[in-house]
């Protein structure tokens, strides 16, 4: 493991709040949100640039922030989640997410270890799933991901197929449990929804499957309608043999970080 003192990393939010994708929906978990992405997803609706602070919502829902300037070593880090950490919070689980938490591979593989014997958290990563070879070093601390397929005609950008091919793998490999998401707008390409059942089916992972589509919440002129969200849910559960679930972002819903 690399010495902790020499790494650093950026973080834009810590905040305690309730789940609300994907199927640990409700969970209360305590966030970790990293800077920076390597994606610009048409529908992203996250802060992903490298803030010159991080905001940290020490009383959950209160909406009122103290700072703390980035980047952040690994040490302060664990002091931070560690003070956001308390019983009455009742935390299920440590959720790294970003922008793209993978980004700072290196930086998680001195975190993690040390938060899991301080915190005794499960460690839940929510992921682009493209970046296999940054996954691979942090497989070992992971116990469970939320994994988006990233849709060329929703995400606006060049297709990632054989990167999640290869993230899938890893998984499989690490014997981690995950979710896969599957964000879907008004223009989803049947193309794409067949390649990622493909995938998907070809990999032979047990992962659970969701759909989820744009809503107002999201501020955006790309919601599907019922017919095609509905049809989409049927096609897909066809062609896996097994169930797919719609399910959108709740936390937006209820006002929630």
């Amino acid at each position: 493991m690399e010495k902790t003192d020499n790494l650093t990393a950026f973080v834009s939010e810590i905040f305690s709040s309730a789940q609300g994708e994907g199927l640990n929906i409700g969970r209360r978990q305590l966030f970790v949100r990293f800077g920076g992405c390597h994606r610009h997803c048409l529908y992203c609706d996250t802060v992903v640039e490298l803030t010159p602070q991080i905001s940290i919502e020490l009383e959950p829902g209160s909406g009122m922030f103290t700072k703390e300037p980035n980047p952040i070593s690994c040490e302060r880090l664990l002091y931070l989640v560690g003070g956001m950490n308390r019983p009455e919070f009742a935390h299920d689980d440590l959720f790294l997410t970003g922008g793209e938490p993978l980004l700072h591979a290196d930086f998680l593989t001195a975190f993690l270890p040390e938060a899991k014997a301080l915190f005794g958290l499960p460690v839940h990563l929510e992921t682009s799933g493209d970046l296999p070879g940054p996954f691979s070093k942090v497989t070992p601390w992971i116990d469970h991901v939320l994994m988006d397929f990233k849709l060329p005609s929703v995400t606006g950008e060049p297709p990632a197929w054989d990167k999640h091919i290869k993230f899938l793998a890893l998984i499989e490999t690490a014997k981690i449990s995950a979710t896969l998401k599957l964000v879907v707008g008004a223009g989803t390409a049947a193309d794409d929804l067949n390649q990622a059942a493909m995938i998907i089916a070809d990999s032979g992972t047990t992962a659970d499957v969701v759909l989820q589509p744009m809503t107002a919440a999201s501020k955006t002129d790309r919601v599907p309608t019922a017919k095609q969200v509905l049809a989409w849910q049927s096609h897909m559960a066809g062609s896996l043999g097994r169930s797919v679930r719609v399910i959108p972002q709740c936390h937006k819903m209820m006002g929630l970080l």
